[in-house]
């Protein structure tokens, strides 16, 4: 097995182990504190997570990609400890707030590998087969989360079973980047790599292009739970079906995009357009279905990501054909708009409950992500330009 697939299957343990958790940790936090302070862990996690990422290229230039990737995995199965084995709020908040920090940097540091490892002139190949593979572990993710919490002791099992996969992941991480050498990373201060992107506005808008996804996927994963399960009362067994059904999209579109950019130079403008209006009218959907059809929610849960994967798919191979391996100033920028949208959408989503009924947050989502309709146009035609650095 070569490199680049390694590192594919490294990538679906590591999500698989996320995945697990992600939509159920809100439910489960809930249990142990006050449900106003979920907002305000997932913020502070997503402020460290954004903190880090700004000062990757510096800590990538002492410790190496290998190193820097193995140290976010000790400290990930450290807090996986804690959340398994307290029920303290204290341990249990920290826990929660070091795993969701480790898991956006470690696959911060997988972009990096697969960069290095893949083919430049494939690469909408390359990332839509990487997104239909970790999106595989996501769809089967509701199953095996449901399972566990019916059958298998609740909501510690799961964490139980990250545990070990985060393990596995380590181990085959070790065999499979030995030889690894790492580029010279290119240090760029904050400010001047804004004043780039102003300058570049392509890249402006694919970042905020990203960030709006982000927000979507944040709002989404935190309170659609929520909703489904404290208001609109549907049991576990039904959400995971949901979920599984929900999450289809990106496993059968993920590749067939990334083909049609890469082998038909298919507009990607366009692309985004489709996406964008077939997530905002599904998301404005969600607000307004009243009824407790599993297979109506199902339907418009999986169109809600249906415009996701067109979005993401497409967004991730526009930004990966205009960078390098060693520019981590514009990765780590890129990836920081998870941590931002995770930081500024709970906030919001709080604001929003203390006004008005909570299904009218899928009303304002709608609305929010109306706004890529401003940045697409602001894209360029070309098929693959890497762009110089900002201090050349």
């Amino acid at each position: 097995m070569n490199k680049i697939k390694r590192m594919y299957v490294l990538s679906f343990i590591f999500t698989l182990h996320i995945s697990i958790s992600a939509y159920v940790s809100s439910i489960f936090l809930t249990g142990i504190m006050k449900e106003s302070f979920i907002g305000i862990l997932y913020a502070l996690a997503s402020l460290l997570t954004l903190i880090l990422l700004t000062k990757s290229s510096n800590i990538l230039k002492n410790l190496g990609n290998r190193r820097l990737t193995l140290l976010f995995l000790l400290v990930n199965m450290i807090a996986l400890v804690g959340l398994i084995t307290s029920s303290n709020p204290y341990v249990v908040g920290t826990s929660f707030i070091l795993f969701t920090t480790t898991n956006t940097l470690v696959f911060f540091c997988i972009d990096i590998f697969i960069e290095h490892f893949g083919d430049p002139q494939t690469i909408g190949k390359t990332r839509g087969l990487y997104l239909t593979i970790v999106n595989l572990a996501w769809m089967m993710s509701p199953c095996i989360a449901v399972l566990l919490i019916t059958k298998e002791g609740g909501y510690k099992a799961i964490f139980t079973l990250a545990f070990f996969m985060v393990i596995a992941m380590t181990i085959g991480l070790i065999l499979s980047v030995r030889t690894f050498e790492d580029k010279i990373y290119k240090k760029t201060p904050f400010l001047e790599t804004y004043k780039f992107l102003k300058t570049n506005h392509h890249m402006l808008a694919i970042v905020m292009i990203n960030f709006i996804l982000q927000f979507f996927f944040s709002w989404m994963v935190v309170y659609t739970p929520i909703y489904l399960y404290n208001h609109l009362l549907f049991n576990w067994n039904q959400i995971g079906i949901m979920f599984t059904i929900m999450l289809v999209p990106f496993i059968i579109l993920g590749l067939p995009i990334g083909t049609l950019i890469d082998k038909y130079h298919f507009n990607k403008r366009t692309l985004l357009y489709i996406g964008f209006i077939i997530i905002i009218i599904s998301t404005l959907g969600v607000a307004f279905i009243t009824t407790r059809s599993i297979v109506i929610w199902a339907l418009i849960l999986f169109m809600t990501r249906v415009g996701a994967s067109i979005i993401e798919t497409t967004s991730e191979t526009y930004f990966f054909t205009h960078v390098k391996e060693e520019d981590s100033y514009l990765l780590g920028i890129f990836r920081d708009m998870n941590p931002v949208a995770y930081i500024i959408a709970p906030i919001l989503a709080s604001l929003i409950f203390l006004a008005l009924p909570v299904k009218y947050l899928f009303i304002i989502l709608s609305i929010i992500l109306a706004v890529g309709f401003y940045y697409i146009p602001r894209l360029k035609h070309n098929h693959v330009h890497i762009l110089p650095t900002p201090n050349k």
